[in-house]
């Protein structure tokens, strides 16, 4: 799009752009008395010590409403000139009416030979009284706005991972430097060719990226064989461009192919996409046809503004529609993350349920073993006539002792499983020993030392249940890798520790620890060490914990085995 405004600005005339058709002829002179038609090939490297041009204008009867000259060169040099003019910014503003002269003259002295500067260009009136004055403000919302782009989608992409949020980002950076970079020349008379180089190298990027980001939100490199295959063959047109730039100092690939075919490929391959069912495609085929639409109409002259404004109004009306089918399609992916979490939430209420089975079984094998005793003492005391009443009250209580436990054993776990509708006081230790208890029996079954340490207690405001899960956890995934290693004097090890205003509970083993390539990803959803694990449990303790306690779960191996904290 800004090689566009270039070729209007620099290329297709050597002066000046004439849309409202108010100007016969453009002459340039060396001497100040032989004049010539002023064209751009013929002083794109000549120098001059000084020139002088004349500007015809049409019959004064056509100037039936005002208009102005805008004219940039270097004014400073300026010798002598026939024109009323003001000083506008970085230009000479000359209104024409009827009473303008039919011939402009301008002649210009330069203090040591160099390319003749002068540039001139007709507005109308509406884009004089209601554009030029504000020309600050829009590039300011113009360039606000794609910074805003790149740097949100820059750091979302940081959370989310998807590639498309990153090359979206970087296109907008580039299509940004474009936007600056062309901003500065159009306060020169003519770009330099280091400006050019730079400017069209940052094009190609932008369309580089432009064709990724296509690439990736349209899922053309799974579903789409033909896409992709154009997709490829334009991205490596670009990329030997930008060789030949830097040979050359200039595009070849676009002296000769419109600009608006840059869109009109992202437009073909997004309704492409629709077609093939992906409606999310929709929001972003419109996006890229508005644009090579918008494109064809500057590069045809049918937009009445001036290039530089043209590029400012649509390179940030692109990022907002962009913008907006991202919002869109991250809001998608916050409700497929929100699913799946319930989901892992579900599933680990489900392996929960399993280890409190588990545990009460363990919890339970001794006691009805016992209440087994109990039956065969009594029958055998029937059948030998020596059921007397005595007897019969002591196993009665031996019996309702073992009930009784039992009964205890379960409102415990009824107690630890079940949800904690609010915060409450209370101590670490507490929650730690809840989880401790629950799982003595069956550590002993394993003949797994637990030792608790208690150096400095702390009363927090939290969920304490929810706390007791996480140790729960942590010890259940200890005890698993120490059997699933054999691992002889099996030991756990659970601190508590405070400093600093924060508590430190930590869970360590002697298994061995964690291989330094799963250390990064002993976290994710999904990902697991042991044989027949889920990979859930451990990210939801995270989740829990980031969430609901603001504190941190982290894994560190240690000489002996893996240590896991909880930093409250």
């Amino acid at each position: 799009m800004i090689r566009i405004v270039f070729s209007l600005f620099f290329f297709l005339s050597f002066l000046y752009a004439d849309k409202f058709n108010l100007i016969e002829s453009v002459k340039i002179s060396e001497d100040l008395t032989s004049f010539k038609n002023a064209r751009y090939l013929d002083y794109k490297e000549k120098k001059v010590k000084h020139f002088a041009i004349k500007v015809k204008l049409k019959k004064k009867k056509e100037l039936n409403k005002p208009y102005y000259l805008t004219v940039i060169s270097d004014y400073e040099n300026l010798t002598n000139t026939n024109a009323t003019y003001k000083n506008y910014n970085h230009m000479m503003l000359i209104k024409l009416d009827k009473t303008t002269p039919s011939i402009l003259y301008f002649e210009y002295e330069y203090d040591l030979p160099k390319r003749p500067g002068f540039r001139l260009k007709i507005i109308s009136e509406n884009e004089y009284k209601n554009i030029l004055p504000y020309e600050g403000i829009i590039y300011g919302v113009a360039y606000g706005i794609i910074f805003c782009a790149f740097l949100y989608y820059f750091i979302i992409y940081f959370s989310i991972r998807k590639k498309y949020f990153l090359y979206y980002s970087i296109m907008q950076f580039f299509v940004l430097l474009s936007l600056i970079g062309f901003m500065i020349v159009s306060f020169k008379p003519y770009p330099t060719t280091l400006a050019q180089t730079i400017i069209d190298i940052l094009e190609n990027l932008s369309f580089i990226f432009t064709l990724l980001f296509a690439k990736e939100i349209l899922n053309a490199k799974n579903k789409l064989s033909f896409s992709r295959s154009l997709i490829n063959f334009f991205l490596w047109i670009n990329i030997i461009d930008i060789g030949i730039i830097l040979l050359i100092n200039y595009s070849l690939l676009y002296e000769y192919m419109p600009f608006y075919i840059s869109f009109l490929v992202p437009s073909l391959l997004g309704f492409l996409s629709i077609i093939n069912g992906n409606k999310n495609a929709i929001i972003y085929t419109i996006g890229w046809s508005f644009m090579a639409s918008f494109v064809f109409m500057a590069e045809n002259s049918l937009i009445p503004f001036s290039g530089i404004y043209t590029i400012h109004f649509a390179a940030p009306l692109e990022s907002l529609i962009f913008t907006l089918a991202l919002a869109f399609t991250l809001r998608k992916i916050e409700k497929e993350k929100n699913e799946n979490e319930k989901l892992l939430i579900h599933k680990e209420k489900l392996a929960s349920m399993g280890e409190m089975i588990n545990n009460i079984a363990h919890q339970w094998r001794q006691p009805l073993t016992h209440l087994s005793f109990i039956n065969m003492n009594l029958q055998m005391a029937s059948y030998d006539n020596k059921l007397s009443k005595e007897y019969l009250d002591e196993k009665i209580e031996e019996s309702n002792t073992q009930l009784e436990f039992m009964s205890n054993t379960i409102d415990s776990f009824r107690d630890f499983y079940k949800p904690q509708k609010g915060k409450e006081n209370f101590y670490l230790s507490k929650a730690v020993k809840q989880a401790v208890d629950i799982m003595s029996e069956l550590l002993k079954k394993e003949n797994i030392e637990l030792e608790l340490d208690i150096k400095k207690d702390k009363k927090i405001y939290a969920y304490e249940n929810e706390y007791s899960q996480v140790v729960l956890n942590l010890i259940t995934n200890a005890k698993d890798v120490l059997i699933q290693r054999q691992i002889e004097n099996a030991k756990i090890k659970i601190t508590i520790d405070s400093y600093f205003d924060n508590s430190f509970t930590t869970v360590c083993d002697n298994a061995g620890g964690i291989k330094k390539a799963d250390l990064n990803k002993i976290f994710e959803p999904y990902f697991t060490t042991k044989d027949n694990g889920s990979g859930i449990g451990l990210y939801m303790s995270r989740t829990i914990i980031n969430s609901h306690f603001k504190g941190k779960l982290r894994v560190e191996n240690k000489k002996e085995g893996a240590c896991f904290t909880i930093e409250v």
